[in-house]
């Protein structure tokens, strides 16, 4: 069963809402939550905020994480997560933030670099992978990395969700 199935089976049994805030992934989180019948019972929104400012404004990030840690970091994944939680008020929420390509990357931030932050009630964690596909086309591996993090944010908010 995908991901997605068995997420809604245990937000709706569990009575819980979730919420997305994504930088990165562009809106994939949302759109394969979106893409089970009956999401509308438990999916309140996503935002997408790629920009730093809609970070700001609308996920209150704060402007001293994002100079001090920079948008791809585990602080800013954090208040993500936490923002959209209190936005949206909900229980559940993923953010992601990280460095799609096929541009942007450094030795210490590499392409592929994604932080993931997963909240379900009081819990809050974030992880920190880098993600690589071979592709020789840019565009296409750019994507590859944006949809193997979508799937692991939905992955990982499963097993939060399980273990709650």
């Amino acid at each position: 069963m995908a991901v997605e199935f068995e997420l809604k089976e245990l937000l709706v049994e569990k009575k819980l809402k979730l919420s997305t805030a994504e930088s990165c992934t562009g809106g994939l989180v949302a759109a394969r939550v979106v893409n089970v019948p009956g999401s509308s019972e438990y999916f309140m929104g996503g935002v997408v905020a790629y920009d730093n400012s809609i970070k700001m404004k609308v996920l209150s990030v704060s402007p001293e994480t994002l100079l001090r840690f920079g948008a791809v970091s585990k602080e800013t994944a954090r208040e993500m997560v936490l923002g959209v939680k209190k936005l949206m008020n909900t229980e559940c929420a993923v953010s992601t933030t990280g460095i799609a390509g096929p541009t942007g990357g450094t030795p210490e931030k590499p392409v592929g670099l994604t932080y993931i932050g997963v909240s379900v009630k009081d819990r809050v964690e974030v992880f920190e992978f880098v993600f690589k596909d071979s592709n020789p086309d840019p565009v296409k591996r750019r994507n590859a990395i944006r949809k193997k993090a979508a799937k692991k944010a939905l992955q990982l908010l499963l097993r939060l969700l399980k273990e709650s």
